[in-house]
């Protein structure tokens, strides 16, 4: 199969994941004279919900672009990199399930639980789409040992960030949607990565 049809199915993916996002955002409920007061109040009754939306949204933008990333130098697909990438699909489609359980329930350790281990499943998914692609030959020739390792690197640094908002929030809740809020933020980051993608468009000039 090639490789496109891969990258076509799993934007497809991410993108109805996204939209369904901001659909589990509900409208403030006002009375039909509203004052400012209760305008106010409804739009506080919905931050939970907005805040969820905005947070699944930035941790699925970052997925997309690691597996982006990752096919840029990937060269052929054999059979247990399409079951990866299915796995990855089930991991992500799951996420807006897992979101509005956040939304509904910010503080209760179990919805945090459930939150940690959906985004956890994506970015293990990721990692060992990545490690299979590399140790199977499916990379092309441009990826070194070195760059192989600096994205595990990347993708480690991600499953690390949302364990710990995990085991956290499951004790303190506020702490780990403060975690979780910061996770997405480490891969605005500089990395070894972006130098060697850098180095790769220098040549190719």
């Amino acid at each position: 199969m090639e490789s496109r049809r891969i990258e076509a199915l799993v934007d497809g993916v991410f993108a109805i994941a996204m939209v369904l996002l901001v659909l589990q955002v509900p409208l403030p409920e006002l009375p039909a004279a509203p004052t400012p007061e209760a305008v106010i109040d409804s739009l506080s009754a919905v931050l939970p919900a907005v805040g969820s939306f905005a947070l699944s949204f930035l941790v699925l933008g970052t997925l997309w672009m690691g597996h982006h990333g990752q096919f840029r130098h990937i060269r052929r697909v054999d059979r247990t990199l399409l079951w990866l990438n299915l796995l990855l699909l089930l991991s992500v489609a799951f996420v807006p399930f897992a979101t509005v359980f956040l939304a509904r329930y910010p503080l209760q350790p179990a919805a945090l639980v459930v939150y940690g281990a959906t985004l956890l499943s994506c970015g293990l998914l990721l990692f060992v789409h990545w490690s299979h692609a590399v140790g199977h030959g499916c990379v092309g020739e441009e990826v070194t040992p070195e760059v192989a390792e600096a994205v595990r690197e990347r993708l480690s640094m991600g499953m690390v960030a949302y364990l710990l908002a995990t085991l956290v929030g499951a004790f303190a809740p506020k702490v780990g949607l403060l975690l979780f809020a910061c996770a997405p933020f480490l891969y605005m980051l500089p990395s070894r990565i972006d130098a060697a993608m850098l180095e790769e468009a220098a040549l190719e000039e």
